[in-house]
């Protein structure tokens, strides 16, 4: 029984064997070895394929949440021994917080950029602004609530509460004036996000960090050192990348004015890869390498019957030969 031709040289000379014969066993070794090549150098490329990288401008909305909080240091000099002791100017948009420390404050400002004209904002403004304060200020934290969203491959909101700490330098401590600062948006993630696919309806869950705004007790949750806590446990959350701060010295009847400048770029989004996607890349990768290892494996055959290291020959029937 004859098999298939094994190999066919430009002289259009047709080489067929027996299937079990020699010649025959190592052409099909040498066709598996042309499949095995690609699977291998995938094997080598699969950490690559754990997770996809998508770069996406996130959607910010603010949820007009802020607190901020101003610390100043009083020096009550003695004879013997100078003390030191922080004092708080709190300014937030949560009344119950307020009546806390009885601070009176502005109205916060917030505005937007959209400079591609693409419905997302580009760039994000906050302005804070108080009274003179009675002592020079020595550092302020500001944070501000927001909601992110994402709609790539799957529509997803990370917690996006931005905490902005500035310890201001001995030699820009003032109780009046402009402190500006620039800032960028970027995505920390611990996991990659899941999205649903065809066969697993299951997506990255996100805990709600809420503030209860009714409560003057609780003072605890309005702490930054505490929200950082209930971020680090979610997958990925938004945070500020500080960049620059100015200072600017004004009189005392301006008061203290704190500005805010964010850009919102697109951020770096880590996705967990489906089997589909799995199964796309795979072919993707698989037929790329196929072509280059097939090429090169009857490079080798042609070498393997040219110099008749591998001989082939086919029987045929007594009355063809005559």
């Amino acid at each position: 029984m004859k098999f298939i031709p094994l190999h066919t040289k430009n002289t259009v000379i047709i080489y067929k064997n027996r299937l079990c014969s020699g010649a025959s066993i190592i052409v099909i070794s040498l066709f598996l070895l042309s499949l095995m090549i690609p699977i291998f150098l995938i094997s080598l490329l699969n950490p690559h394929m754990e997770a996809s990288v998508v770069y996406e401008k996130p959607r910010m909305e603010f949820e007009y949440k802020s607190v901020f909080m101003a610390k100043t240091t009083n020096y009550d000099k003695s004879w013997k021994t100078k003390n030191i002791f922080a004092n708080f100017h709190l300014c937030s948009t949560y009344p119950k917080l307020n009546e806390i420390l009885n601070d009176k404050c502005d109205c916060l400002k917030y505005w937007t950029n959209d400079f591609d004209k693409d419905g997302i904002p580009d760039r994000v403004h906050f302005l804070q602004k108080i009274d003179s304060l009675q002592r020079n200020l020595t550092s302020l934290e500001w944070i501000l609530v927001m909601q992110a969203k994402l709609k790539h491959k799957c529509s997803l909101s990370p917690p996006a509460i931005l905490i902005a700490h500035i310890d201001v330098p001995s030699t820009n401590q003032f109780r009046s004036g402009i402190v500006t600062i620039n800032a960028e948006l970027f995505l920390k993630q611990n996991i990659e996000f899941v999205c649903p696919y065809l066969g697993q309806n299951i997506r990255s869950q996100f805990n709600t960090i809420l503030i209860n705004p009714q409560s003057r007790s609780d003072f605890q949750q309005y702490r930054a050192s505490f929200l950082l806590q209930q971020l680090e446990l979610q997958p990925g959350y938004f945070q500020l990348k500080l960049l620059s701060t100015n200072y600017e010295a004004c009189p005392p009847e301006l008061g203290l004015t704190v500005q805010l400048h964010l850009d919102i770029g697109q951020a770096s989004v880590r996705y967990h890869v489906s089997v589909w996607e799995r199964l796309s890349q795979f072919w993707l990768y698989f037929v790329s390498f196929f072509g280059l290892s097939f090429y090169l494996i009857n490079k080798l055959k042609d070498y393997l019957f040219g110099k008749h290291i591998l001989r082939s020959c086919e029987i045929m029937p007594w009355k063809k030969l005559y």
